[in-house]
């Protein structure tokens, strides 16, 4: 199928309740995707979030105000679902747990799904969802464990953006870090699965032409900071903050980091992989799922600073294997994790049930 060939999908209707991370990034790279291949869409979204404009470029968008009160829960999902009767979709997708609760009523005429990127917190909003799709099987396995209908779940992961030809990188002393180091790259939310901890610790045991650029923001920011203080290494760890679209600084680094506890995908691995560059994990569930060990990256157990500390090394010291990874990684994310691929299997799944 050409890239922007149409599909059997004419209109779909989306809820997303969410901020700003790597899962609006998707929502918004998906929405898109349709939107090249012909799908009219509508989104139901919070009001002045930071991708709106960008969504409306090829959605309609209507900002409403959700609120918590039962009564007002009700008229709130009546219009909701009076204003997706009057687009014309019969398709509605859901993205993550908090926009089950907005879905309008399945029947002849309304197919609902939601998708999540993240593990199942319970299904009690769940009475309006007929099917769920998660980007990882580790997902699936525990919604399925928790009693979901097994038959009424599916799998289907993500892609991301290839990098624009001409992107060009950050300029590494914008950001005191000499042109010679060896940049190591994080990203997430702050907070205490995301492991930001052990990359400040293997920066300090390693030599001191590593550095580590720390992307995001979260509760525990000023306690990283701290951590570097006493560990000696504020010179080499930078906090760069939250950045919408980090591909520039990506383009800029030597080698993704992911040490997370528990990472349902873990999507920084593809992009990782579309900047080209090695990756070095910790073996949560999603990672576990796309890095082949020794082939298209390097796992070490979860928590363990040494395994993440020898794996960096290695990276540092066999330059073979550096290469070999970064090539193999680009080429598993082209063969399983394309634009084109992905999209398909939407259309396939989201058309199943009209």
């Amino acid at each position: 199928m050409a890239t922007d060939a149409p599909l059997q999908l004419k209109k779909l209707a989306h809820i997303h309740l969410g901020v700003d991370g790597g899962a609006e990034r998707f929502f918004v790279r998906l929405t898109r995707a349709f939107a090249k291949r012909g799908v009219e869409q509508i989104a139901f979204v919070r009001k002045d979030r930071p991708w709106r404009d960008e969504l409306a470029e090829h959605c309609q968008v209507r900002e409403l105000t959700f609120s918590r009160s039962h009564i007002k829960r009700h008229v709130i999902r009546w219009n909701i679902a009076r204003q997706i009767k009057g687009f014309g979709a019969r398709v509605t997708m859901g993205w993550m747990s908090p926009a089950s609760k907005w879905l309008p009523k399945p029947g002849p005429d309304m197919r609902t799904f939601l998708r999540l990127g993240d593990w199942p917190d319970g299904f009690h909003t769940y009475g309006n969802v007929e099917q769920l799709i998660g980007n990882t099987p580790e997902i699936i396995r525990q919604a399925v464990e928790m009693g979901w209908p097994e038959e009424r779940a599916h799998v289907i992961s993500n892609f991301v953006d290839p990098l624009p030809e001409n992107l060009q990188p950050v300029n590494r002393a914008d950001y005191n870090t000499p042109n010679n180091a060896t940049v190591l790259i994080h990203l997430g939310r702050f907070v205490q699965r995301k492991r930001f901890d052990l990359a400040i610790e293997a920066v300090a045991r390693l030599p001191e032409t590593v550095h580590a650029w720390l992307i995001g923001d979260g509760e525990l920011l000023d306690d990283m900071k701290e951590l570097a203080k006493k560990r000696g290494v504020t010179d080499r760890v930078h906090f760069l903050g939250w950045q919408r679209d980090p591909a520039s600084f990506l383009k800029a680094a030597d080698i993704l980091l992911c040490p997370t506890d528990e990472e349902p995908l873990g999507n920084v691995v593809l992009e990782g992989w579309n900047a080209g560059l090695p990756v070095v994990a910790t073996a949560s569930p999603g990672p576990s799922w796309l890095i082949e060990h020794g082939k298209t990256g390097l796992l070490s157990p979860c928590g363990d600073v040494d395994g993440l500390v020898e794996s960096i090394e290695r990276m540092l010291c066999e330059k073979h294997l550096a290469q070999n990874v970064k090539e193999a990684g680009a080429a598993w994310l082209e063969r399983e994790y394309s634009e084109t691929g992905i999209v398909a299997k939407y259309d396939e799944r989201l058309n199943s049930e009209i």
